[in-house]
C-alpha cells in the first residue's frame, strides 16, 4: 500500500519522466507502427512499490532531426500515466535524445569531427548541413561534457586510446569517445546503443 511518503518522493524525484527504448528498424519502423514502445514491459510503473501498469494518456508531437540526408521529422511520443501518484511517463524511442531536437545520431558524428579538429560550427554542418547557429554545436558539446563524470562510471575499465594527432584540447572528450565507439561500425550506431543504456542508469541523455 502507498503511503504519503512514498506519494511525495514520486512527485519530487519523477517529475516529467521518460524512458528511451530501442525501436527495432530505426526511424521508419517507428513512423510505421509508432505504438510498438507501448508494450507490457514497457508500460510496468516506476513510481509505485506495488507493480502495475500504468494507463495510456495521450501523445505529444515532438521533431526530431537526424543526419543529412534525412529529413527533418515529426513524429509522437507517447505518454502513460500512474492514477496512484499522478506523474507521466513518455516513451521516447531511441533515435531521440531527452529534450533535444539533434537526435544520437547526429552527436556521433559531430562528436567524430570535433575531436578530430574541426571548429564546432563545421563538425555540426559536416552531419547537418542546415545548423541555425554556432550555439545549437556549443550545447551538444557542453552536454556531453557534462555528462563526463557518469560516462566513466558508466564505461568502467573499458580501454580505447585516442589517436595520438587528437588536438590536446579535445583529448579529454576523445577519450570518453573512443570508449564509447569501441566495437561499433560507426559513431552514430554506437551512440544510439549507448544513450538508451546510459539513460537507463542514470536518467540522463548522454548529451
Amino acid at each position: 500500500m502507498l503511503t504519503h511518503y512514498h506519494f511525495l518522493i514520486a512527485r519530487v524525484q519523477c517529475k516529467d519522466m521518460q524512458r528511451v527504448l530501442e525501436v527495432a528498424g530505426g526511424i521508419k519502423s517507428y513512423l510505421s507502427n509508432p505504438d510498438c514502445l507501448v508494450t507490457p514491459e514497457n508500460r510496468g510503473c516506476p513510481f509505485c512499490p506495488t507493480p502495475h501498469l500504468l494507463r495510456r494518456h495521450g501523445s505529444y508531437t515532438r521533431q526530431v532531426l537526424l543526419p543529412d540526408p534525412d529529413p527533418v521529422e515529426s513524429i509522437p511520443v507517447f505518454r502513460l500515466y500512474c492514477v496512484h501518484v499522478g506523474q507521466t511517463v513518455s516513451l521516447l524511442p531511441d533515435f531521440c535524445l531527452p529534450r533535444r531536437q539533434h537526435g544520437p545520431g547526429i552527436l556521433g558524428r559531430f562528436l567524430a569531427a570535433f575531436v578530430r579538429g574541426a571548429s564546432l560550427l563545421d563538425a555540426l554542418r559536416s552531419v547537418r548541413e542546415e545548423t541555425p547557429s554556432h550555439g545549437v554545436a556549443q550545447s551538444l558539446r557542453d552536454g556531453f561534457l557534462g555528462r563526463l563524470p557518469q560516462l566513466h562510471a558508466y564505461l568502467g575499465p573499458r580501454c580505447a586510446q585516442p589517436p595520438p594527432e587528437i588536438p590536446p584540447d579535445r583529448r579529454s572528450i576523445a577519450l570518453v569517445f573512443f570508449r564509447l565507439i569501441q566495437g561499433f561500425s560507426d559513431a552514430a550506431t554506437a551512440i544510439v546503443y549507448h544513450g538508451v543504456r546510459f539513460h537507463r542508469r542514470f536518467g540522463l541523455g548522454i548529451a
